[in-house]
This record gives structure tokens, sequence and C-alpha cells, in this order.
């Protein structure tokens, strides 16, 4: 199971089939947030399709060698950073493919996001859902 400060975060639904993680308090600069684990697997890219949308949506990318994607899937119900969002302009990184940390100072109810092309190594290849500028994840 993920880690999650949940002195720092709270899950909330943001509709019907999807949550988020927001700011519980203020959260300084640097501070970790949480991080990632589950069960290691190494998965064909080329049978990739085969996989539910849940696997894409779920998945920590970790190392990609060759054709072949070494990930995390989650062993329990997803529960605090694996519901971090993405955005073109986000206030949390993603270090070592694993580590969550505040970029800066985060407010209270602010939701946490992170670019997810800076962490994850295969592209989904959906178009990005914020405002501007309009981007491919």
């Amino acid at each position: 199971m993920s880690y999650t400060n949940d002195d720092f975060v709270e899950v909330r639904a943001i509709s019907e089939d999807h949550s988020a993680i927001y700011a519980r308090t203020a959260i300084p600069k640097d501070a970790l947030i949480g991080f990632f684990d589950g069960k290691a697997l190494l998965i064909d890219l080329d049978r990739a399709d085969e996989l539910d949308d849940f696997w894409w949506r779920q998945s920590v990318h970790l190392k990609l060698i060759g054709r072949k994607l070494l990930c995390f899937l989650p062993t329990e119900t997803p529960a605090g950073v694996d519901f971090l969002n993405h955005s073109c302009r986000p206030n949390t990184r993603v270090e070592d493919q694993i580590y969550v940390f505040a970029t800066r100072d985060i407010a209270p109810g602010e939701e946490l996001t992170a670019d997810y092309r800076t962490f994850n190594l295969v592209p989904e290849g959906k178009k990005c859902w914020c405002p501007e500028p309009l981007c491919e994840i």
C-alpha cells in the first residue's frame, strides 16, 4: 500500500468515479507527501492493449527495458497519493518514479497534482484536461 502523510492530505470524490487529493493543511515546499508502492511486474508493452484502463491509471512506471515496463500495480484499494491527478501546472513533483514532494508551498484546500509526462515512461496518448496549454499525456 502506498504511503501518504495523512496530516497533509485528504482524498475527495470529484465525480462519481474519480477522486483527487487535497491539502488538509498548509504543506511547505519540499515536504514529502507520500510515495508509491505495490506489486512489481514486468509488462510486455506489445501486449499492453490487452490490459484494462484501470492498469494504466493505477500503474507506477519504474523502468523501461526495451519493450518491457517494470512497474508497480496496487495490491490494495488505491488511497492517498494513488489519487494524484495530472496538471500541466503541478504543485508536486515525483522523484525516482516513487516519491511525491511539494514543489512550492501549498495552501489548505488546494488540489495536489503532478505532471504525468515527467514520470510516466509510457505515454497514455490522451489529451490533457488542463485548460492550457493543451498537451498529451
